[in-house]
């Protein structure tokens, strides 16, 4: 059947948020730093940095897998207690963890920036004529996520996103990418997913019944062992000639 959709992963698809760091989870330094700004304004004794963030370093591996197993959704604020909390702290309100959290967000937001090619592939495919929708696995909230597609030009060319802390659906699980389709009202055998990790995106494209296109834009993934997307590019000026040529 004919691509009638196409639906992007966000996160080192679109728009990169990795900064200057090149591994996961040290790329989210910044937000720890913000968040434990915020949290010492208040006058409380925080142990260093240091133990802060490794501890946010060994609870968010963790929190993500139970995310993607479906065995709890995943937040900013609650990380950033579960992480205080190993620390022996708990004396902070959750409006103090949430005051966090958007500080958190706001300083991974000021290391984004929109991965090339991404605007220009993104308005082609919309004025091609295909659905267009959007998966991404986040803790953050899809608000936040919608401002950073909003200010690099992206936002306007989605019939519909999903974002997985929102709605407690995470890749590689099917449930994320059956809600976009059910959103555009769209069937998965129409549909397309582009992304960058394998075994989140291409993997749970197939689950989902959809094609997948593998967009390697960094060597922070690899492909595991029987993973095989049905295409790959390498960069995104590749994908609409791509899905031109599947019309033929």
């Amino acid at each position: 059947m004919a691509v009638e959709t196409v639906i992007f992963d966000l996160g080192g698809t679109l728009i990169e948020y990795a900064g200057k760091y090149e591994h996961w989870p040290e790329l989210e330094t910044p937000g720890f730093a913000a968040a434990y700004e915020i949290l010492v304004e208040n006058g409380r004794a925080l142990p260093p940095f240091a133990q802060f963030r490794d501890a946010g370093f060994a609870n968010l591996p963790r929190m993500w897998q139970a995310a993607t197993r479906t065995t709890a959704n995943l937040q900013v604020h609650a990380l950033i207690g579960e992480s205080l909390a190993a620390l022996g702290v708990n004396s902070f309100s959750n409006d103090d963890l949430l005051a966090a959290a958007d500080a958190y967000g706001g300083a991974i937001q000021q290391q984004a920036f929109v991965i090339e090619g991404a605007v220009k592939a993104v308005t082609a495919v919309k004025s091609a004529g295909y659905k267009v929708g959007l998966v991404s696995n986040t803790m953050f909230p899809g608000e936040m996520h919608k401002e950073d597609m909003a200010r690099f030009g992206l936002l306007a060319h989605f019939d519909a996103t999903v974002f997985s802390a929102d709605v407690n659906k995470w890749k590689p699980n099917a449930d994320p990418f059956l809600h976009v389709l059910d959103a555009l009202g769209m069937g998965a055998e129409t549909a397309v997913y582009v992304g960058d990790d394998p075994a989140s995106d291409i993997v749970g494209g197939h689950a989902a019944g959809m094609r997948t296109i593998h967009f390697p834009s960094s060597q922070r993934f690899h492909k595991p062992d029987g993973v095989e997307p049905d295409a790959e590019i390498q960069n995104l000026a590749e994908l609409l000639p791509l899905l031109d040529s599947w019309e033929l």
